[in-house]
Formats: structure tokens, C-alpha cells, sequence
């Protein structure tokens, strides 16, 4: 009995480590806004703080009481302000909350996909994507990673690559000291600072010592540039 008892035990453990992310709407859509929250409904780890569906003063006013984690920005039409939009949030958002942008509309060009992404987006979820997918989307952008249609990906990562290989052509890795190389090419493998500091024997202060020399030394503003730049140079 002992035994059954503690494997129940085992089994209970995942959900009750299962953490909720915290989750913000922008959508001025009714139309829109009733397909997301049916969406989400299903998942309970996911937890809407509030819905915006005003003015964009209102909704930054959200975002600095609010402090989401994760900001989903819906929009039906193209916004010609969608890149100031994302950068105003960033700037708002650092570096007291630790809080990610995926946008939610049309897919635009591959050009306006990296302008937004280097403007702050984590991600661009497609209207035409399947539904159930939104809330994988969310949950992986929280974790600072990025999210684009599954059927552009491969395409849209070739561009980014390619325009960050272009806009550093004049940089070179000289620049850098050993640990600091390191520490670039453990960003290009996917390694989060946590990580790099076990990898290294160093401390996450220190790592991030290492990423903000690093980022003046490139002249690069995001981690995910960082990490396409170790890609590009064939880092590993």
C-alpha cells in the first residue's frame, strides 16, 4: 500500500507545478475577441488579467498596472503604426517587467515580420492558423522564444538571417574576448542565462554582464539577434 500511495504521489506533481501565465488582450474586434477567448477557453494555465479594446493610451495603462506576461495585440486591419506600437511597449516594458508581445492578424511580408520583431514582437500568430494552436503560442512566447507560422518559418528565419548577415558585415568576432565568444555561441544554440551560467561555472549576473559587453561590442539591441548572429557566423 505504502508504494501505490507514493506513486500516486509522483503523478500529482506535474500539475501542481504547472504555471499560469498571466495574459493580456488587446482587440478591438467583438468578432476577433470571440474566436480567441474560445480558444483559450479550454486551457486552464492560461489566465486573462483583462481585455482592451480602446484606445491605445488605455491600453498601455493596462500593461504598466497589469504587469502580463504575455500581451496578445489582435488587429484586423494593417496598422501603418504597428512598428512604433511594438516599440513603445518594449520601452514601457523594460526593464522592470518581464513581459512579451505576440501579435495576432493578417501575416505580413517577411520584411514587416522582422521589422517587428526587432521593433519587440516575440511573434506573429496568423489568422489562418488552427485555432487550438493559440495557446501553444502563447505559452512559447512567454518563454521568450519566437513564434511565426509554421508553414512561413523556414522561409521567414532564411530572411532575418540574411539581413542580419548583411547589417553586421562590418563587424568581426575580434571584438570579442574568449568568454565572451562562449557565451555568444551558447545564445546561438538556444541556451537560456541560467544555462550558460551552469555551462560555464559563472553566475547569471555574470553572464549578463558578458551579453550587455557583447551587445555594445556588435552594436545588436535583442537577444535574438544575438542568437542569429552566431548562426550566421557558423558558430557551431
Amino acid at each position: 500500500m505504502p508504494k501505490k500511495q507514493a506513486a500516486k504521489t509522483k503523478l500529482k506533481t506535474p500539475s501542481t507545478s504547472l504555471e499560469k501565465v498571466n495574459l493580456l488582450i488587446y482587440c478591438p474586434s467583438d468578432l476577433i475577441l470571440n474566436g480567441i477567448l474560445k480558444a483559450l477557453e479550454p486551457d486552464k494555465g492560461i489566465k486573462i488579467m483583462t481585455v482592451e479594446k480602446g484606445t491605445i493610451e488605455n491600453f498601455m495603462d493596462s500593461i504598466r498596472q497589469l504587469k502580463p506576461q504575455v500581451i496578445l495585440f489582435a488587429h484586423l486591419e494593417p496598422l501603418p503604426h504597428l512598428k512604433e506600437i511594438c516599440k513603445a511597449i518594449k520601452e514601457l516594458i523594460k526593464p522592470q517587467i518581464k513581459t512579451q508581445l505576440l501579435l495576432l492578424g493578417n501575416i505580413p511580408s517577411h520584411e514587416e515580420i522582422i521589422n517587428l520583431i526587432n521593433s519587440g514582437a516575440r511573434g506573429y500568430f496568423d489568422l489562418n492558423d488552427p485555432a487550438n494552436q493559440l495557446a501553444e503560442a502563447i505559452r512559447v512566447v512567454n518563454k521568450g522564444e519566437i513564434w511565426l507560422p509554421r508553414d512561413k518559418m523556414s522561409s521567414i528565419m532564411d530572411r532575418i538571417i540574411s539581413v542580419v548577415g548583411r547589417d553586421m558585415k562590418e563587424k568581426t568576432l575580434d571584438q570579442l574576448t574568449p568568454t565572451e565568444f562562449q557565451v555568444l555561441r551558447l545564445i546561438g544554440q538556444g541556451k537560456s542565462n541560467e544555462e550558460i551560467a551552469k555551462i560555464m561555472f559563472i553566475s547569471k549576473n555574470t553572464v549578463r554582464s558578458h551579453i550587455k559587453s557583447i551587445y555594445a561590442k556588435l552594436d545588436t539591441h535583442s537577444r535574438l539577434q544575438l542568437a542569429l548572429y552566431a548562426i550566421n557566423s557558423a558558430l557551431f
